[in-house]
């Protein structure tokens, strides 16, 4: 991500956690969920050297021929602060898990190369607003914006030490995103199941991360993945 980008993710937290602060009430949620969900990788690059078409060490793109980043799971803790009737401040934290598949890659240029599957785990990280409309049948409806997070690992993604094995073995990866992620979603308002809810959030984050197999120095990528959430509020 880009520097201006970084400043930006952090004049917005620096904004929330004011507001939070000085317009806070008695109105309190802890929201803990669990979401899985599938999307994309793409856009990835860093410094590679010589490929069939592409000779010299350069900065090379790689396109996935499957590209799917999927999420294993995800399980969060958020705190909601009510800043008026209808806006709230959300932060929350989540320990996540996202798999690339076993595929092939296409390099600038047209080379080919077997890619084998990536694992991350880490922390996901988000704040930012969330607006409430009326309720409608005891159902609760919110659409949000958050800054988000995700600071973690990659395994197998270096040359293997001991065993020599393309991709397995080696030193694991950290991985380092930033971006947003808006949400929309509903939560039961009242009854039996006061407090249940569901949520769709399309997390959109920017990595620039450590070595990569042959990408010793490092490079970077694009997450765009869908997440499904369901979770459960306690209201104090």
């Amino acid at each position: 991500m880009t520097q201006i980008n970084k400043k930006i993710l952090t004049m917005l937290t620096i904004i929330f956690l004011k507001y939070s602060y000085v317009y806070a009430e008695n109105k309190n949620e802890l929201s803990i969920g669990i979401a899985v969900g599938n999307g994309i990788m793409e856009n990835v690059k860093g410094m590679h050297g010589p490929t069939e078409n592409n000779p010299g060490t350069n900065v090379k793109g790689l396109v996935l021929d499957d590209d799917s980043l999927n999420t294993i799971y995800s399980l969060s803790i958020d705190y909601n602060k009510s800043l008026n009737d209808n806006l709230y401040i959300n932060s929350g934290i989540a320990f996540a898990r996202h798999y690339t598949g076993d595929t092939s890659i296409t390099f600038d240029g047209g080379g080919n190369s077997s890619f084998p599957d990536i694992h991350f785990r880490g922390l996901a990280l988000e704040l930012g607003p969330s607006y409430r409309f009326n309720e409608i049948v005891n159902f609760t409806p919110y659409v949000g914006l958050n800054a988000s997070a995700f600071l973690g690992f990659q395994s197998d993604t270096n040359f293997g030490v001991n065993s020599g094995t393309y991709g397995e073995g080696g030193a694991e990866t950290f991985v380092e995103c930033y971006g947003i992620t808006p949400n929309l979603g509903f939560f039961k308002s009242s009854g039996i199941f006061k407090g249940y809810g569901f949520s769709i959030e399309n997390l959109k984050l920017e990595c620039d991360n450590d070595h990569m197999r042959s990408m010793t120095e490092g490079y970077e990528a694009d997450f765009d993945i869908i997440q499904y959430r369901i979770d459960y509020r306690i209201f104090f």
